[in-house]
């Protein structure tokens, strides 16, 4: 009985292993859309547990199976499933920045890497963009309401956003979808 419990856990333990490392890196269909503006269809390599990874580069696969890491500055964007990213220059620096929401008003997110003590984590800082723009502009977390208020030139829509005592992003995704649906529809 001892036996079986450890052969039957041991065989848990490899397949939570395999699962986990499947889980981890893997091809989804994709698209990247080149320095041309051409779209391509492929596969993009991601990895769900380092988000961050998605704004330094693209790992693209073509039809006929040829690999190649792009950076921001060579391609203007890249997408799989609802995952939307566009590449800006920022303070000299080319980023992949993905798109939360889209219409007159684009809201998007870009990680950024924090040195605490030698010890390296990311985090994400948030931006407002309109058509015709020439840079993005960073999102006031702390006021957030308020500077809805001002890019949606008044509209009551801005006082649905839900204030947090940090950014709250789903409420932030929200109002500005629903705006976007508003301003297409006036």
């Amino acid at each position: 009985m001892k036996t079986n419990f450890l052969r039957y856990f041991a065989v848990l333990v490899f397949a939570g292993a395999l699962y986990s490392g499947h889980a981890q890196i893997s091809f989804v269909p994709g698209y990247l859309i080149n320095g041309k503006g051409d779209t391509l269809r492929g596969e993009l390599k991601i990895n769900p547990k380092k988000e961050y990874v998605n704004h330094d580069k693209a790992f693209f696969k073509d039809p006929s199976g040829v690999q190649k890491n792009y950076k921001p500055e060579k391609v203007k964007g890249y997408g799989f499933a609802d995952n939307h990213y566009v590449s800006f220059t920022e303070d000299d620096e080319a980023r992949f920045y993905k798109r939360l929401a889209n219409g007159s008003i684009v809201l998007y997110k870009c990680s950024f890497e924090v040195i605490n003590k030698n010890e390296v984590s990311y985090d994400y800082e948030y931006f407002l963009y309109k058509e015709g723009d020439k840079k993005l502009t960073p999102v006031k977390e702390n006021k957030f309401k308020k500077q809805l208020q001002e890019w949606m030139n008044g509209s009551e829509l801005a006082n649905d956003y839900q204030e947090d005592k940090k950014f709250n992003v789903e409420s932030a995704i929200d109002v500005v979808n629903k705006y976007n649906d508003w301003k297409k529809n006036n």
